[in-house]
Parts: structure tokens; C-alpha cells; sequence
């Protein structure tokens, strides 16, 4: 008789990033889970609501993820709060604004024209300088088209991407995006996005 070898998942070492992805996304955390001195009284309640959330915080090194939180919570990435029956680790402000940002990081246009430009005019003030440099390197990384100043060109559909950085950025009423249908010698625009 042959016996089935066993092969086990190697852990995984988790980073600040993975941590905040997970619950930037939604994913429950129970502090029991990875604490396992604190007391587990939702046990059959998260075997059976959050099976798929606990394997993803389970492929972790469970001492290096014990670690990775505590340095969080120190930088005030993350909170551990009391619920009714188990204390939760919950991502803070902080916390959501740094998830965001590895968000950008992540962002792509589709490069499909739908034969409109989009203008991107902004006027943020120098009290939110910061944001604006932000939003600024975001339209380059992007590769828009430096039309003046504040206003830049895209012939590719952002605005979700672009209301995502309005919301980010908490620069909401200070970036308008503009459709237009055609603008005057657009083919030094079309030659530079390759149209």
C-alpha cells in the first residue's frame, strides 16, 4: 500500500501592504485569530460565516503577521476594537489612506479611444499643496497630455479613476473632468496618444 505524501503549504511572510490590502478590501479579522492568548468565543460562528476570510489571514506566518499588526498599530494603521463577543482589528484613517495610495499604484487606463477627450482641469489651492503634487505625478504616471498649468488631456475613460483621486485626495470640488466630442487641431493629440 502506498502512502499519499502530505505536502504543505509553505506560510507566507506578510508586509505592511498585503495586511492593509485585506482589510482595506473588507476582509474580518478577528483578533483571535492571529492572537491566539485572547479568548476565541465566536469559534463556530467564524467557521462557518468567514471560512474563506480566516484561510486567507491563515496563509500568513502567523508570528510574522502578530508582528506586522503590532507595528501597525503603532504607526496607527490599524486598531484593535471591542465588538460584542471578540476584539477586531479594523483599519484606521491612516491606515485607509495609505491602502489607497497602494491602490493608485495599481491603477491603469484602457488604452480603448470611444472618439471623446477628456480634460482635466483642477485648480486646488495651496493649502492642500501636497494633494495637488499628488494628483499632479498620478496624471503623469498616467500619461496624460500637459495641455496648460492645471489642465491635462486623455483620450481614454477615467473618470471612475479620477473620482477615485477626488475622494482620496478629499479634493472633490477643486478637479473637474470635461468630454468633449472634438477639439481644434487634435492631430498632434491623436499622433502623440498613437490614434
Amino acid at each position: 500500500m502506498l502512502r499519499k505524501k502530505v505536502v504543505k503549504a509553505e506560510k507566507i511572510d506578510p508586509t505592511v501592504k498585503s495586511v492593509l490590502i485585506l482589510l482595506g478590501a473588507g476582509t474580518f479579522l478577528a483578533a483571535s485569530i492571529v492572537f491566539p492568548g485572547l479568548p476565541l468565543i465566536l469559534k463556530p460562528y467564524l467557521k462557518q460565516k468567514h471560512q474563506d476570510e480566516i484561510k486567507e489571514w491563515k496563509k500568513f506566518n502567523q508570528w510574522r503577521l502578530r508582528s506586522v499588526l503590532k507595528r501597525m498599530r503603532e504607526q496607527k494603521l490599524v486598531e484593535f476594537v471591542n465588538n460584542r463577543k471578540d476584539q477586531m482589528i479594523k483599519i484606521t484613517e491612516g491606515g485607509k489612506r495609505r491602502y489607497l495610495n497602494y491602490k493608485l499604484d495599481e491603477m491603469e487606463l484602457v488604452p480603448k479611444w470611444d472618439g471623446k477627450w477628456r480634460l482635466i482641469v483642477y485648480d486646488i489651492p495651496n493649502k492642500f499643496k501636497n494633494e495637488r503634487d499628488h494628483f499632479r505625478l498620478f496624471l503623469k504616471k498616467m500619461k496624460f497630455l500637459k495641455l496648460q498649468k492645471s489642465v491635462y488631456l486623455t483620450p481614454y475613460k477615467c473618470e471612475d479613476e479620477i473620482e477615485y483621486l477626488r475622494q482620496v485626495l478629499r479634493v472633490t470640488d477643486d478637479i473637474k473632468v470635461l468630454k468633449v466630442s472634438q477639439l481644434e487641431n487634435d492631430h498632434a493629440y491623436r499622433e502623440y496618444f498613437g490614434l
